[in-house]
């Protein structure tokens, strides 16, 4: 028998409370595979020492974000996803490991963490004004701080970017001296 009671019509909070938890649910999941993306980064980044000293501190701070984002999600009566938290870490290590692949390893990894921390400040610029609209104030502060810690990073790299790569030619045209050196040794013997 049809039954002629249609459900009420969504209001723009719950719709933005709604699309709040998905979206936090979903940037824990990929803060996650951040995780297992820079440290994997860390191998690549040891003749660099300033890069590798700052990665290693936005791991910190990444680390802290994701807490940040569980905390934001149990004040929205939810919690972040265990499965989708799996696949993108997953995720994470088969990226890290085909970016460590060729010659040009840390620039392709430099650009890739530089395209990432700019995808994140659009994802918390996302999640505060969907947490305006969910009336949640109470989740700006920590949604702020995680943005500028990513405004900070992607600062820095942009910042370093240049001096990062003529490290890179520097390192290589190092290699390829010592490589032809040896080369003339074997031939010399």
């Amino acid at each position: 028998m049809p039954s002629d009671i249609t459900p009420a019509p969504m209001t723009s909070e719950a719709a933005a409370h709604k699309a709040l938890v998905a979206s936090m649910r979903d940037t824990h999941a990929l803060e996650k595979q951040q995780i297992q993306v820079l440290e994997a980064h860390l191998d690549l980044f040891q003749d660099y020492p300033d890069l590798h000293a700052r990665v290693t501190e936005h791991i910190v701070s990444t680390r802290d974000q994701a807490r940040r984002l569980e905390a934001g999600l149990e004040a929205c009566g939810d919690s972040a996803s265990m499965v989708k938290d799996a696949m993108m870490s997953a995720m994470g290590f088969g990226q890290s490991s085909i970016q460590s692949l060729g010659d040009q390893a840390q620039l392709k990894a430099v650009t890739a963490d530089l395209m990432q921390e700019h995808l994140e400040i659009a994802t918390y610029r996302v999640l505060l004004v969907l947490a305006d609209e969910a009336g949640k104030p109470d989740l700006r502060h920590r949604l702020e701080e995680t943005l500028q810690e990513e405004e900070a990073m992607a600062a820095w790299l942009e910042d370093n970017l240049e001096a990062i790569t003529r490290r890179f030619v520097e390192l290589k045209a190092t290699d390829d001296r010592q490589v032809t050196v040896a080369k003339e040794r074997v031939k010399q013997a």
